[in-house]
């Protein structure tokens, strides 16, 4: 097959298809942007691109690959769950309230143990309290729900009731290690000593 180039005016060459070159290469340097965007340092998931970072939990947890989480552990043993959700896709601002009440689909049924508005760094926040049955199991939820910009983050932790309370403390590190990096953000942020 014969290499076929177009001379432009100014005595360039342009191959044909170069536009599927650059498209490539635009979807290249568009990962990897994201891919660095996000990174651990100093015992932090460290993401610049949604402008958070939150304490990576260690001394018994083991890290989740889990889909649809930017973060999840399990207690070993125990089975405790602490968990990340991150959504940026939220076209119309919707209540913390209403946000926390769609984490909780999937578990039936449900009682709501407590419910307060909170501040968590400066940002406004839900936490709730609820047991209830999971896929046959029973269990005790924690979550904490927050927004800011156009992203909404739910911070959960799961638990059997037997050993909710087991894990609670360093589920409690992992929220309030949980803070904004971006100066736009409009939040304080703080330098929270965690060891």
């Amino acid at each position: 097959m014969p290499h076929l180039s177009v001379y432009t005016p100014r005595g360039g060459r342009i191959f044909p298809y170069a536009w599927r070159f650059e498209s490539a290469l635009v979807l290249i340097l568009f990962t990897l942007t994201a891919c660095a965007s996000r990174h651990v340092a100093d015992g932090f998931l460290v993401d610049e691109a949604r402008g958070f970072r939150i304490p990576l939990l260690r001394d018994g947890w083991r890290q989740l690959q889990v889909e649809g989480t930017e973060l999840a552990f399990q207690a070993e043993p125990g089975g405790q769950i602490a968990a990340l959700f991150v959504s940026c896709d939220e076209e119309q601002p919707i209540a913390l309230r209403t946000l926390a009440r769609r984490l909780f689909f999937g578990i039936r049924p449900k009682r709501v143990v407590t419910q307060n508005a909170i501040s968590l760094h400066g940002t406004e926040a839900v936490h709730t309290v609820l047991t209830g049955r999971l896929q046959e199991a029973d269990v005790m939820v924690s979550s904490y729900v927050a927004t800011a910009g156009e992203c909404v983050y739910d911070l959960v932790y799961i638990a059997s009731p037997d050993t909710f309370q087991d894990r609670l403390p360093e589920f409690e590190r992992f929220v309030q290690g949980w803070v904004f990096t971006k100066t736009g953000s409009g939040t304080q942020v703080p330098s929270p000593d965690l060891r």
